[in-house]
């Protein structure tokens, strides 16, 4: 009689740390292109935020209002509405790499002509008008090449890794960044962090050139235009509801919830607390911090329990809203900062990740233009109307009332369209299987 021998693979052990069991999303990083990109963004966003820190000071500097706060912000927001959707047509038909490296290098631009202009005591409020407008026309290009990049570095089934490496390392530098831009402010002045921030974008760019080229094959027949190809875009995400209802929680929370965390954050330090520079350092970096542990249950856990996620995030971010609003002691409001930050990270965390594991390569540029739309255009559109809205009520009133209609809103969108967030993820791991099968 025959034998028949079974042969067992080994099970692959997790990769570990000081004897600790690592999670599997680290496993990403074995993928040589994608942490070469990964570790060039990784040192830019540090600069960015150590940048967003001395912009707030710098304003306020020269015009003592949240409403500068809001109009910065708003400028930077108009050109990548405008720009930002044509951009994910860009990205979805040409070489990404190119055109990180062309936005890269003007963003690194525009931060050392800042620099030089503070440090020769030149700078007016409207030239940092201006070139926060050309930085959100780079933005808008940059962003969705960017976003549809990174998956592209690694196999279709670790996406959902790489938008929680990406995501908690982007929260890391909020903490890492501002925290270094206290004491670097408070020793060599504003001009310092803008000239670590272009700095930091050389790192960005030997990273792209470093990584593989990767050709896309062009399409049989006749190239459909700009315009054309964007009407493709908008009926791709019409036609998925889940898609919708993921886009539409993300203006939520930009509009009523980040306004306070990245925006008005300087205002409320200065006006509502009596406190300077190193409070509002304090402020981000512990913001930061509770972002980056929202981040971390993203690398963790990357796929488990998110529609408990999404909630405990619409419940705890208009609670910590509310007692922002309400403290005047530092420290209470600091800490709390961290809790505001965690739950806006943590649901938002799990939604970028359905998002991108769900969208086909082909209007993946696309389809986060409309993220970013969403993420990074309502933001600056909301924190404009709730300057203006502080100014004649004042922040605290600004910040329960943002909390009420968030917490309202939020209850509404969670519980109605297309069945309830419950199917709404459920959508999301069906469709993301496809694009797996599919490679893609």
């Amino acid at each position: 009689m025959a034998t028949t021998t079974t042969t067992i693979e080994p099970v692959a052990a997790p990769p570990r740390f000081l004897g600790i069991p690592m999670p599997e999303a680290l496993s990403v990083l074995a993928e040589p292109d994608y942490r070469t990109v990964w570790t060039g963004q990784a040192i830019s966003m540090i600069g960015t935020w150590m940048q967003m820190v001395a912009q707030g000071l710098l304003v306020l500097e020269l015009w003592d209002s949240e409403l500068a706060l809001g109009t910065m912000n708003f400028a930077n927001a108009l050109p990548s509405l405008i720009i930002m959707l044509f951009g994910g047509v860009l990205a979805d038909r040409g070489d990404k790499r190119k055109i990180l490296l062309v936005t890269q290098v003007f963003m690194g631009m525009l931060a050392a002509i800042v620099g030089v202009l503070i440090l020769t005591d030149a700078v007016e409020f409207w030239m940092i008008l201006v070139a926060t407008v050309c930085l959100g026309i780079a933005f808008g290009y940059d962003m969705p090449a960017y976003q549809a990049l990174m998956p592209e570095l690694v196999p279709p089934e670790r996406i959902s890794h790489v938008v929680a490496l990406n995501s908690s390392t982007f929260h890391g530098s909020r903490m890492i960044g501002p925290a270094i831009a206290g004491g670097v402010i408070g020793g060599f002045g504003l001009a310092a962090a803008y000239f670590i921030n272009a700095a930091s974008f050389i790192a960005v760019v030997l990273s792209l050139m470093i990584i593989r080229y990767r050709s896309k094959p062009r399409p049989a027949g006749p190239q459909m235009s700009s315009i054309e190809g964007l009407k493709a875009g908008f009926r791709h995400a019409r036609g998925r509801p889940n898609l919708m209802v993921l886009l539409a929680l993300t203006a939520l929370n930009t509009t009523f919830i980040f306004p306070t965390m990245a925006v008005l954050a300087p205002a409320y330090v200065k006006n509502v607390l009596d406190e300077g520079s190193g409070a509002l350092g304090l402020m981000f970096a512990m913001s930061g911090l509770g972002s980056l542990f929202g981040a971390l249950i993203l690398v963790w856990w990357p796929t488990q329990a998110r529609k408990e996620r999404i909630w405990m995030g619409a419940i705890a971010a208009p609670i910590a809203l509310t007692i922002m609003a309400i403290s005047r002691d530092p420290v209470v409001s600091i800490i709390t900062a961290g809790f505001l930050s965690l739950a806006f990270s943590m649901q938002l965390g799990v939604v970028q990740q359905m998002i991108q594991e769900s969208t086909p390569r082909d209007y993946r540029g696309r389809v986060m233009s409309l993220h970013g739309i969403t993420f990074n255009g309502t933001m600056p559109v909301a924190a404009l109307g709730s300057s203006v809205l502080a100014v004649a009520i004042g922040l605290p009133a600004v910040m329960a009332v943002s909390a009420a209609l968030y917490l309202a809103l939020a209850f509404f969108m969670l519980r109605i369209p297309s069945g309830g967030i419950g199917e709404v993820v459920k959508a999301s791991q069906s469709e993301f299987e496809i694009v797996a099968a599919s490679g893609g």
